[in-house]
């Protein structure tokens, strides 16, 4: 019965982490492009918004890091397959990645643009890999070094009959 409600914790909060990635890489875009850019001149209302970005982003951070632990927690309790552990050990890996280039960015005074690289990139990362974890929450490669699948059997190499499942 646990594992039951672990599935769906799994399923609840690794949606939620993509969403929540999404919408923190949108709000760190707008917030780079507009506010920290040199030479650019806005609206007061305009700058406050982005502002707001700012701080939203910050807080969406620390969201996607703790559901990033809850992730984790409910793929070794759920008993996942090892494709949807491994990617949820690497999101949370490619997280604190994350954080760390935000941190190094903010305590510069957004002068370091080697941690906004590394925040970006980083966000690059978090998506996929709790992209390709959601992808392997149902779907897991029934694959063996040297041999074919059922629909494959007529097909032969140099003459060979390959070897089946």
């Amino acid at each position: 019965m646990l594992q039951k409600y672990c599935r769906w914790g799994l399923w609840i909060s690794t949606i939620l982490v993509l969403i929540l990635v999404a919408a923190q890489g949108v709000s760190g875009n707008w917030t780079v492009f507009y506010l920290l850019w040199p030479g650019y001149t806005a609206g007061e209302t305009f700058l406050r918004i982005v502002i707001w970005l700012s701080l939203y982003h910050i807080k969406t951070g620390f969201a996607i890091g703790a559901i990033s632990i809850l992730v984790i927690i409910f793929a070794f309790l759920s008993k996942s397959n090892w494709y949807v552990r491994i990617f949820s050990l690497l999101g949370l890996a490619v997280t604190i990645s994350a954080a760390m280039g935000g941190y190094l960015f903010v305590t510069t005074d957004l002068q370091d643009r080697l941690s906004l690289g590394q925040m970006a990139d980083s966000f690059v990362g978090v998506f996929a890999a709790y992209f390709v974890m959601f992808f392997f929450m149902n779907k897991v490669p029934r694959w063996r070094p040297g041999c074919v699948p059922e629909k494959f059997k007529k097909i032969s190499f140099r003459g060979k009959q390959l070897p089946e499942c």
